[in-house]
């Protein structure tokens, strides 16, 4: 290799001696049998490829592919040596011979590689790794090959030899070429690898055992030459190479026995402005081994430089380093710790690193969660930082910023049951000083934790809240809370406003709806909400007790005397919304102590101070009419809730009727008459100047009385003028004045048998039936605009007579009259229409569906044809029509239904499966669904819901067990089902908790999760339970006794009672969630709770919660704590524990209960701070083989104390000036590079450290390398760097560990950290 090798492709062979003189048709003869051949084998190699694709969409082919493969490089290798039988024909024997240029074009042949293909993509297709542009450039190939443009590399070569190939030209030395200052040669051998590199990454996304082909240990040799070439271009290449090389683990470790890292530390420091894409694809490969599972092999000078990276402000890559430093916490807390890493991230926190802080907080979380990982804080320092800024006096710089920051991790923290847990530690310090926080005396830090407040009881503000906190009005309109709103039907049967803008864009966004499993203005969740565990309200309950206890109402009450009328009022807000969560999330007990409000009282009472007694009576006030305001909703919502709302309205309706019918019976001759005067209608045919409020009351009033309505219909022209008007009037203005007006008239006269036969003999539907007509292709006039087009539709009053259909479907002579003009018939014409979703969406939306008749075999029609956007939306549509049904059983929406689970598309079966769940709320409902017994096998996840609603009933019980269903899903969920509950709920839980009443739409986790089956889809984060198999199960007395049979329950309970609270073992944690889960649910029912008796579990669950060391563990006791209060007997039970359960007033068990000793569950186990010291770094013996070497060395680690840089940096100049040749030796540079890992270097001082050395690693220094780091490995030949440090081992800390977690008082609070002075001698030392 001591020779440049500019050229790209290899030599051709030397050419064969010339053959004796033969005559032009010989020649041409032998030509045309090697083109013939080449057609042949090109045609059996092409048919060879197919079926070697066909093949790769089954993995159980292995043998077939690898024959086929075998034959393929055979053809290959024919058809190279024809085409070199060829061009030898072609340039020697026949090159002055036409014929043979004839003959050559004739087969197309036009030059060494006719018909370039690029078999290898097929043979190499199997990889099937998830990356990101892993698709082949078919089409640059396609270009190329219409151009000539062979690909040596990419063609006739088998794999094998192409990547021998390919290395063998990577491997070439550049330093020879740069030093050889050859411009021409350089530049060449650049193009030459850079070209080599694109080729060997192409293969690389698309083979997946390239170790089969080519050694991968070689691989990574060739690239970590090239990671050490001295042009920049080469080494990005080069380092993307690597990264789509990383299959697993041990292609990690390969690499870090490669002594890669060496290189990583190197490439990080480099200078960002000019190597930041070399940077980025660093950072990408260090992704890569953190995404294959090689973090066990990730060396600690990594994790420092990525370290280095996080810590600078202003680095583009801050971002990304901080987020893996996120990741690498959560797979290896001790190698982030050792590295420096969980102190960048606290500051990161902050700092307010911009969406970043939800993220680093769900890091500091699970650090927090097991013992065994939060001895790596030091209590009392880290976490105390976040909430400083609360407890400031005087502003410093960026004071605002910090106190945002700040605010915002807490209310993240207290988001998780580990940061809940973290901030009641030492008697609730840190709940007390941020409540403190609102007594001190500077608005700005007062206004924002009131902020803060309001985000942590999820309290959305009132309507135009900002009049009343600014003083310019006295009241504020309170809306319903979110537990009593009352939903506002979306559908009425009979007559609607047409088809709106709003129902145009539900069809748009129709599936995205349902993939959230509830449909539109339903705000439902596929199972009843009563029997499911309102979690965010069992999570909201403890965090109010807690801020309770922390003396929050007397904070606020102190600032409602505040001369601030804004800070008065909105703490006057607050303190009412802690009213009323109190008063619907504590037990009575409880409440009745918050709602005392003694000193606001006495405030009220004070007339000392005329402006604080106006405002404590004014937040008396406001209290006492917010308290009034939440009654009389809760009232409304009870009411609707027991079906008397529909009730109420209708006879509401009924009366109006009566009393309007009485005073058009009342009406004399003389005043009907100047009614009709005055409406104008029968003065001028100009409907601008009739008066529609006349004519609406005439309509409602007298026209109701059948003898004026026959005087108007014959002796008056009133009825026929304004029947006239709604022939196609083309108006634009007041469409629903004319709708309304419109549809009062048709049920005026349709509720009358003269106004019946009167219409009948009206041309009003029969015009709307031409027009209808005029939509058939073959009927229509192209050169006319439709009435029913799609610009009438959204700006005339055309789309407002399907509204008007509808009134006449309300009615059976409607029907009637709609069937003799043949409306039906063009209705299902219309309904195949496949560009007019309008019209279909416009007659779903406006007809009636009370008879049984056209209208539900209409709908029918389109939920089972169309495209799937209208199908969606008709099922849709259905479930409206049900919530709004007032009958008990629903016969004719359920076969509907049931239909659509058969649909092709998955969102119309999920949507069908919601609304049947919902449905079946109804026994009648659920017991005629089973008689249908439909298939849901081949639903699959989809269907369980509906399959767990069945379970619920005997009926549903018999019909599965029938199906063999039951004993199959219960081995299931025994064995695994148990454990994707709790990911599933857990996960749930999470992402309802970020969704903050000001936040609905955020999704957190579906950017890093791509699955069409992806539970977060399936499963709204709605902050309930999911249905439970064992607790659906429990409702039927077949169920339980299929469970004492199966013995489960038995030995769920034994799992728990033989369950060491001393376990944190990660697998054990996860079952142990499972078990208390499904404990839970059996709890939750009446006929479940026996079995909890017997076993006498409930004391060991309490246990748990109140002893158990992991935080997350007592967050999950905590939740089937208020499960099993779910029933009376099971409130009883928790009583005999200590802890009180609420009761609503209704007297239903609400499923919330708390502790009455809050120190035993609040509490948190002491720990002992366990340092995680860094891995000393291991120094070659020749490292130290002189003075000037130690000098170096001790100047480097110099380096990283701020106070001794400055002079050491000056000593490293100086010495690289007298002794340059010291500062080219690999076995330096791979010690400062040890050094760099195992101590802190800002990013600046490692940037001058590395690039002070001038180092070049030609393939000689790079063996170097290996012999430097491989001598470390061998005894008495590496020694440690002693500093002034006193080191404790890894074992010795784990020690700590184990005996810091046994044996202490659950009562003690955590210590803190005292800091004691030591003797030091500055200066980095080496021995």
């Amino acid at each position: 290799m001591d020779a440049v090798v500019p050229t790209v492709t290899t030599p051709p062979p030397p050419p064969p001696p010339p053959p004796p003189a033969k005559s032009s048709a010989m020649v041409v003869q032998k030509l045309e049998e090697l083109l013939s051949k080449l057609n042949k084998e090109i045609k059996m190699k092409s048919g060879v490829e197919n079926m070697l694709e066909a093949y790769f969409q089954k993995p159980d082919k292995i043998k077939e592919k690898r024959d086929l493969e075998a034959q393929l490089e055979g053809y290959n290798a024919a058809i190279e040596s024809l085409n070199h039988q060829i061009e030898q024909i072609r340039t020697n024997e026949g090159a002055g011979l036409p014929e043979v240029a004839l003959k050559l074009r004739e087969h197309n042949y036009t030059g060494n590689t006719p018909f370039p293909v690029a078999s290898s993509q097929i043979a190499s297709r199997s990889r099937g790794k998830p990356r990101s542009n892993s698709t082949p450039n078919f089409k640059a190939k396609q270009k190329a090959a219409q151009e000539n443009v062979s690909f040596p590399d990419d063609d006739a070569w088998p794999l094998g030899k192409r990547m021998h190939h390919i290395v063998h030209h990577l491997k070439i030395d550049e330093w020879k070429a740069v030093k050889a200052s050859i411009v021409t040669d350089a530049v060449t051998l650049k193009e030459s690898k850079l070209e080599k590199l694109d080729t060997l990454i192409r293969i690389l996304k698309n083979t997946t055992d390239i170790d089969a082909y080519y050694p991968k240990k070689e691989l990574v040799a060739c690239l970590r030459q090239c990671v050490a070439s001295p042009n920049r271009e080469i080494r990005v290449v080069a380092i993307r190479a690597l990264r789509h090389l990383v299959d697993d683990a041990s292609d990690v470790e390969l690499m870090m026995q490669a002594h890669m890292d060496v290189f990583i530390i190197r490439a990080l420091a480099r200078d960002s402005d000019i190597h930041e894409p070399e940077r980025e694809q660093i950072i990408k490969l260090i992704r890569a081994f953190i995404e294959y599972g090689g973090i066990q092999h990730v060396h600690q000078g990594i994790v420092r430089a990525i370290v280095a990276i996080a810590e600078q402000t202003d680095s583009r890559l801050r971002n990304i380093c901080l987020e893996t430093l996120a990741e690498l916490t959560v797979l290896d807390v001790a190698v982030t710790v050792r590295a420096g890493g969980l102190r960048v991230l606290m500051q990161a926190l902050l700092d307010g690193t911009l969406n970043m802080a939800e993220l680093l907080v769900h890091a500091l979380v699970y650090v927090l969660d097991t013992p065994n990982r939060r001895c790596y804080l030091r209590p009392g320092v880290e976490l105390e930082t976040i909430i400083a800024p609360f407890t400031e006096s005087s502003k410093g710089p960026n004071y605002e910023e910090r106190l945002k920051n700040s605010a915002k991790v807490v209310t993240l923290l207290l988001k998780s049951w580990a940061g809940v847990f973290y901030m009641c530690a030492n008697d609730m310090r840190a709940a007390r000083s941020v409540v403190q926080a609102l007594r001190l005396p500077v608005p700005e830090t007062q206004k924002m934790v009131l902020d803060m407040f309001f985000d942590i009881f999820r309290v959305k503000l009132p309507q135009e809240y900002n009049n009343f906190l600014y003083g310019r009005q006295h009241t504020v309109q309170i809306a319903p809370s979110p537990d009593t709103e009352i939903s506002q039907p979306m559908y009425k049967p009979g007559p609607t406003l047409g088809l709106t803008t709003t129902v145009r864009s539900d069809l748009s966004s129709v599936g995205a709806s349902a993939s959230d499993g509830a449909y539109i203005g339903s705000g439902r969740t596929t199972a009843s909400n009563s029997e499911r565990l309102k979690m965010l309200d069992h999570h909201l309950s403890i965090i109010l007790i807690i801020f309770i206890d922390s003396d929050i109402l007397m904070a606020l009450v102190d600032m409602v005397k505040s001369d601030d009328i804004y800070l008065s009022r909105k703490a006057t807000l607050l303190i009412g919304e802690i009213l009323q969560l109190s008063t619907r999330l504590l037990p009575m007990r409880m409440g009745i102590q918050v709602q005392s409000l003694p000193k606001l009282f006495a405030l009220a009472s004070n007339f000392d101070d005329e402006q604080v007694r106006h405002n404590a009576t004014a937040a008396l006030a406001h209290i006492d009419k917010l308290t009034r305001a939440r009654t009389r909703y809760a009232n409304q919502a009870a009411t609707a809730n027991k079906g008397q709302r529909a009730d109420n309205a209708t006879r509401s309706q009924e009366k109006v009727h009566e009393v309007k019918l009485k005073i058009g019976y009342a009406i004399d001759d003389i005043h009907f008459r100047q009614l009709l005067m005055d409406s104008q209608v029968l003065n001028t045919k100009d409907y601008t100047k009739w008066s529609w409020d006349s004519i609406l009351e005439l309509l409602q009033g007298p026209l109701l009385n059948p003898r004026r309505l026959e005087e108007a219909m014959r002796g008056k022209k009133f009825i026929k003028r304004l029947l006239a008007f709604y022939l196609f009037n083309a108006t634009k203005a007041n469409v629903a004045r004319y709708v309304k007006t419109g549809c009062t008239l048709l049920s005026t006269l349709l509720s009358n048998p003269d106004g019946i036969r009167y219409l009948s003999e009206n041309k009003l539907l029969a015009q709307v039936a031409e027009a209808l007509n005029e939509l058939d292709p073959l009927n229509g006039d192209p050169e006319t605009e439709p009435i029913f087009s799609k610009e009438r539709m959204e700006s005339t009053l055309s789309s407002g007579y399907f509204t008007l259909l509808g009134v006449f479907s309300k009615y059976k002579d409607g029907v009637r009259i709609m069937e003799k003009f043949k409306i039906f018939s063009l209705f299902y014409q219309l309904s195949e229409l496949r560009n007019r979703d309008d019209l279909k969406m416009a007659i779903i939306t406006n007809m009636d569906y009370t008879l049984d008749g056209h209208p539900r075999v209409l709908l029918s029609k389109i939920m089972t044809s169309g495209y799937n956007p209208i199908r969606l939306f008709a099922t849709q549509f259905l479930g409206i029509i049900l919530q709004q049904s007032e009958s008990e059983c629903n016969d004719w929406i359920i076969r509907l239904l049931v239909t659509q689970l058969y649909d092709t598309h998955l969102d119309v079966c999920q949507m069908a499966v919601n609304l049947l769940d919902e449905a079946c709320e109804k026994p009648a409902n659920l017991e005629l669904l089973v008689k249908f017994r439909p298939s849901l096998g081949h639903l699959g996840e989809i269907g369980n819901p509906l399959l767990l609603r069945f379970l619920s009933t005997s009926t549903g019980f018999r019909y599965l067990n029938d199906l063999g269903y039951v004993h199959k899903e219960m081995d299931d969920w025994f064995e695994f089902r148990n454990q994707q509950y709790v990911t599933q709920l857990e996960l749930s839980l999470a992402r309802a908790l970020v969704n903050t009443p000001h936040k609905k739409s955020v999704k957190p986790f579906e950017e890093r999760v791509d699955s069409e089956n992806d539970f977060e889809v399936l499963q709204p984060g709605d902050g309930l339970t999911p249905p439970h198999f064992y607790g659906e199960l429990t409702k039927t007395e077949e169920g339980c006794s299929l469970l004492r049979e199966k013995g489960h329950f038995q030995l769920f309970a034994n799992f728990v009672r033989n369950y060491s609270v001393k376990d944190h073992d990660a697998g054990n944690l996860q079952r142990l969630k499972a078990v208390l889960w499904a404990l839970g649910n059996i709890g939750a029912t009446k006929n479940g709770l026996p079995f909890l008796e017997q076993e006498e579990i409930v004391k060991d669950i309490v246990y748990m919660a109140e002893n158990s060391e992991v935080l997350s563990l007592k967050g999950t006791c905590y939740y089937v704590l208020g499960l099993i209060a779910k029933t009376h007997q099971g409130i009883e039970l928790l009583g005999e524990f200590g802890w009180e359960s609420m009761i609503a007033p209704n007297g239903e068990a609400e499923g919330l209960c708390v502790p009455l000793n809050l120190r035993d569950f609040l509490s948190i186990r002491n720990w002992k701070y366990t340092p995680a010291l860094s891995d000393p770094p291991q120094l070659p013996a020749t490292a130290k083989s002189n003075a000037i070497a130690v000098e170096i060395l001790k100047n480097t680690g110099d380096m990283s104390n701020h106070i001794l840089a400055n002079e050491a940096s000056k000593n490293l100049a100086r010495l690289r000036q007298r002794y340059p040749d010291h500062f080219k030796r690999v076995d330096l540079y791979y010690s400062v590079c040890q050094l760099l890992g195992s101590y802190h270097f800002r990013s600046p001082v490692r940037k001058y450290v590395l690039d002070i050395f001038e180092m070049r690693f030609t393939p000689e220094q790079l063996l170097v390398l290996d012999e430097v780091a491989g001598s470390i490995g061998t005894p008495g030949t590496g020694e440690t760097a002693n500093t002034n440090e006193n080191p404790t081992t890894k074992d010795e800390a784990n020690e700590d560990v184990k005996k810091s977690n046994l044996g202490l008082d659950p009562q003690a609070k955590v210590q803190q950290e005292k800091l004691e002075a030591r003797k030091v001698q500055l200066g980095f030392q080496i021995k």
